[in-house]
């Protein structure tokens, strides 16, 4: 008697251990687990007129979280890398995976590339990802980026208006932050402000 109780609470046992694996992978609370679509990415990034290859220019990657409700969709950045493109205008952003993250609903991705006077992309109207259509790069792909050279202060201030990366901690997107202040003060434009101890 004992034995067939036993067996009988091994198979709920199993049974709710099941129900729980399929609710994780089809992107139940503790989805993802782990960010299987932001994967490892490289690129390069030039100037579209010269196609010289950029260096130092800021490459920021932030996932977004979206979810769905009655009231509609809610989508907002949690998380974020960076890098710096080196002398042959080349970056490599590492995969990104977080175990038991609560929330439901599914990851995205975007990339800014920004480098003081060319215009920022995905923003600006000119610059480009060669042989892709999003923002965010397909897998294990290297991509080339293409940044158009602004000429003058009024395009380049035109330039400025992106705040993707504004719910981000400062201390994931300092570089970033940095850069970006370089042309705010270039610009007689207030710099944004860093909070002291995430410097």
């Amino acid at each position: 008697m004992k034995s067939k109780i036993w067996k009988k609470g091994l198979f709920v046992l199993l049974g709710i251990l099941l129900l729980f694996v399929l609710f994780i992978i089809g992107d139940g609370i503790f989805s993802p687990i782990p960010f299987r679509q932001l994967d490892s990415f490289s690129g390069i990034v030039i100037d579209s007129d010269s196609k010289k290859p950029l260096t130092g220019a800021a490459v920021l990657a932030i996932y977004y979280h979206e979810s769905y409700s009655i009231a509609g969709a809610n989508l907002w950045a949690t998380d974020g890398q960076e890098t710096l493109t080196d002398e042959n205008g080349k970056f490599y952003i590492p995969s990104k995976k977080r175990w038991f993250v609560l929330y439901r609903g599914y990851t995205q991705g975007k990339l800014i590339i920004f480098k003081p006077g060319y215009g920022v992309f995905p923003s600006h109207k000119f610059s480009k990802a060669v042989g892709v259509n999003k923002t965010w790069p397909p897998p294990e792909k290297s991509v080339v980026y293409k940044l158009p050279k602004l000429s003058t202060k009024e395009e380049r201030k035109a330039n400025m208006y992106f705040n993707d990366f504004y719910d981000l901690p400062h201390q994931k997107i300092i570089n970033f932050l940095n850069i970006l202040n370089e042309e705010y003060k270039y610009l007689g434009i207030r710099p944004y402000s860093i909070k002291e101890q995430e410097k």
